[in-house]
């Protein structure tokens, strides 16, 4: 039951106190609020998957500027990045509008006896309270969602929550192992059971490895690989945005962002795109495909607007980095046009004034954001949003590649039944696949797309480095770079890896020479501080979460 309309209610009720006959519960619904009396389950459900895709939208926007996937320019130290109030989106999005919806959907569909759409339900319940986890460590739970009974819930250990999001899964799987009932309007996998069991139990195992640092199940992964887990593409767990441009605006929100009028307000991160371009002696196949230079003529601009032009910088930078130095600069540019020139983004910590360069900023690209696929074209995308795709990307939540990467850990340092090499592999190609057959690209993009002669080589080569790794924390180091590569557009997964593992290492360093330390975890939000009488705010952003109990320093 919601309680939207609270203080309202509470003044009326105060002003009526001589009435004899009035009864306050009566008072706590807002008629224009659908109440577990008069909600339908399809209704409520679905709006569950709407309310669930902003959620892990704005996850991974958090989380993306920490492990350089985009530029971090909010501030030039950690705790500046983001503030309490930068938290409040999120947990009021998770507390007053997506668990209660997502706790009714469960009511409605174990009183009708329907498994399936309780299972899915359960499912995303069970990843919204880990991802809360993941970012804040304690969050109220078992005295949470109790409206006026408890307006102030305590704070649950972060071990607990998770567990207690475990059990949410492995009820799921009961409940698909015995699918009763549909999904009206399946968002997701439009109502293929078998696929929201293969999303079940890539949670479980997820949970696992997660947690392997601190009683993680080597045998508990064996077993979720063998009830079956994403393998294809198909059943990869994502929201897919649509092409309408108003009323409502369903495209995918850096689409929107970049590719109406203005250019993006996003900076790609410097050294994400140099991985791709310069990194290895093969380009990696997805630069075309996650990346669109607006501006390729570098003549004539300075140090303000473009970062790195006049290298080496900043002093503290290990001598030798391998970008930004004179020597080999950021953007070196080669005979085919794409080893570097036109990738405008900004360096890690980058927080300095914005020059007017909106239409030079390198865009997000046909995957995952429906944007453009670069042909080398190096033209504008502000165009009322009639390029690319048109902004029918995808949202990637938990996908096939991302699995493998996570059994090519688990393997590697669980000691699980999967072979390391094999995952890692297999993670590789799946992402690869998967961004090469998004959309189809037209004649002249397929003129200049990369060959599966081009991929073969890249992974040639990124199999030759593993074999050439003399002890597992090489090979560790290089899955979990290798993971960092085809998570674009998924923040949060690059986040709990980096303080799970330590890896990947080398990356670049904060610009500023006094960054202070890595968030290992973030600010309580100021709505959840300010109005729970039993919250306080947390004295920094270094403390770990349970499951991370790595040394201090091992990120940075």
């Amino acid at each position: 039951m919601k309680y939207t309309s609270l203080l309202l209610t509470l003044a009326f009720a105060l002003f009526a106190v001589s009435c004899d006959n009035l009864d306050l519960d009566d008072q706590l619904n807002d008629p224009n609020e659908v109440t577990p009396e008069t909600a339908e389950l399809d209704l409520v459900l679905n709006n569950v998957f709407l309310e669930f895709v902003e959620f892990v939208d704005e996850a991974s926007d958090e989380t993306m500027p920490y492990v350089r996937l985009v530029a971090m320019t909010g501030g030039d130290r950690y705790d500046n990045q983001d503030g309490p109030t930068s938290f409040d989106f999120i947990w009021g999005k998770a507390y007053s509008e997506l668990m209660p919806d997502v706790n009714l959907a469960i009511e409605l569909a174990e009183a009708a006896d329907f498994t399936v759409p309780a299972g899915a339900a359960k499912t995303i319940k069970a990843y919204i309270m880990m991802t809360l986890v993941d970012l804040f460590g304690d969050i109220p739970y078992s005295e949470a969602f109790q409206g006026i009974t408890n307006p102030s819930p305590k704070a649950d250990a972060g071990s607990a929550v998770y567990a207690e999001a475990l059990a949410l899964v492995e009820s799921a799987l009961a409940d698909f192992a015995n699918p009763k009932g549909g999904i009206g309007n399946d968002l997701y996998y439009g109502g293929d059971v078998d696929s929201w069991a293969k999303m079940a139990n890539s949670l479980k195992l997820r949970y696992h490895v997660n947690t392997r640092l601190v009683g993680g199940s080597a045998s508990e992964v064996n077993a979720a690989v063998a009830a079956g887990v994403i393998e294809e593409v198909g059943d990869d767990f994502q929201f897919q945005y649509g092409l309408s441009r108003v009323n409502p605006d369903a495209r995918h929100p850096y689409y929107s962002d970049g590719y109406e009028a203005g250019g993006p307000s996003w900076y790609l991160s410097n050294y994400y795109m140099w991985l791709f371009f310069s990194d290895k002696n093969n380009l990696d196949p997805r630069l075309q495909y996650y990346f669109y230079r607006q501006d390729c003529d570098e003549t004539n601009e300075d140090f303000f607007t473009l970062d790195c032009q006049d290298g080496p910088y900043p002093a503290h930078w290990p001598d030798g980095y391998p970008y930004c130095t004179a020597s080999s600069p950021l953007f070196g540019g080669n005979a085919a046009g794409f080893q570097g020139v036109g990738y405008w983004g900004r360096d890690h910590g980058n927080d300095d004034g914005i020059p007017p360069d909106d239409l030079k900023r390198t865009a997000w690209g046909l995957y995952p954001a429906g944007g453009k696929f670069d042909a080398g074209n190096c033209t504008q995308v502000s165009n009322g949003g009639t390029d690319g795709a048109r902004g029918a990307g995808i949202q990637p939540i938990l996908l096939s590649s991302y699995v493998y990467f996570l059994r090519a850990e688990a393997a590697l340092t669980m000691g699980t039944s999967d072979d390391a090499r094999e995952m890692l592999e297999k993670g590789v190609r799946a992402s690869i696949s998967k961004v090469m057959n998004f959309q189809p690209l037209t004649s002249d993009e397929e003129a200049v797309a990369p060959t599966m002669d081009d991929v073969e080589a890249y992974v040639a080569e990124v199999m030759g480095s593993y074999d050439g790794s003399v002890s597992d924390d090489q090979r560790l180091d290089l899955i979990v770079k290798e993971y960092f590569l085809a998570l674009q557009g998924m923040g949060l997964e690059a986040y709990n890896a980096y303080r799970r593992t330590c890896h990947p290492t080398g990356l670049q360093p904060v610009r500023s020479d006094s960054p202070g330390e890595f968030a290992r975890s973030f600010w309580y939000p100021a709505s959840y501080v300010n109005r729970n009488a039993n919250a306080s705010q947390k004295s920094g952003v270094t403390g770990p979460v349970f499951w991370d109990t790595n040394a201090a320093g091992c990120v940075n």
